[in-house]
């Protein structure tokens, strides 16, 4: 994987720079309607932690379903200055997925990881961190950037997490991998509820 920024202030700079405006493109919105779809038919659009939202690519997505809460966490504030958008009723919130934690009192109905697993240190302990911010039911929700290059980084860090959710303390619901020919791209997607 290319390197990437790693404090705000440098996500800030890419961010006003343009670096990340291709992921509200046409050929990057598949995977974010299929999240939206998977909420939306499990019941579990109406309180959603989106874990590194950037400019609300995943919110433009969710709105119409009129989540009664959301709460988009990145990094970058000034990712959310470019958003253009209100996410009420809910809010954006700089703050590192690794350090996070709720207002007291609050969990989700879903989580979100969208394009975001690939900068953290140990996606499988964050989902085990993760699932404690869930309502009894809820679902963690993701997907992936694959690369074509099956002993890539970026694909040991999907087996990895894969294995970790096969495991018998997930339940999963939905497995997919998604190509768009148009950029010849593939992301790996996975929906999962904790047993």
């Amino acid at each position: 994987m290319a390197k990437n920024a790693s404090t705000a202030a440098e996500w800030d700079a890419e961010y006003r720079k343009g670096r990340w405006d291709f992921l509200g493109s046409l050929t990057e919105s598949g995977r974010s309607g299929i999240l939206a779809s998977w909420l939306a038919e499990t019941g579990t659009h109406t309180s959603i932690l989106d874990v590194g939202c950037g400019e609300g690519v995943f919110y433009r997505h969710i709105a119409p379903l009129k989540p009664e809460h959301y709460v988009g966490i990145d990094l970058s504030p000034e990712s959310f200055t470019k958003s253009g958008i209100d996410p009420a009723p809910g809010r954006f919130e700089a703050a590192d997925l690794h350090t996070f934690e709720p207002q007291p009192g609050e969990t989700f109905s879903a989580v979100v990881f969208n394009e975001v697993l690939h900068f953290c240190e140990d996606p499988a302990a964050q989902f085990e961190r993760y699932k404690a911010f869930l309502r009894p039911g809820g679902v963690i929700a993701v997907s992936m950037y694959a690369p074509n290059r099956p002993d890539s980084g970026a694909n040991r860090i999907i087996k990895r997490l894969w294995d970790a959710t096969d495991g018998a303390d997930w339940e999963v619901l939905d497995d997919l991998s998604l190509t768009s020919g148009a950029k010849n791209v593939t992301w790996k997607l996975r929906l999962v509820r904790p047993v």
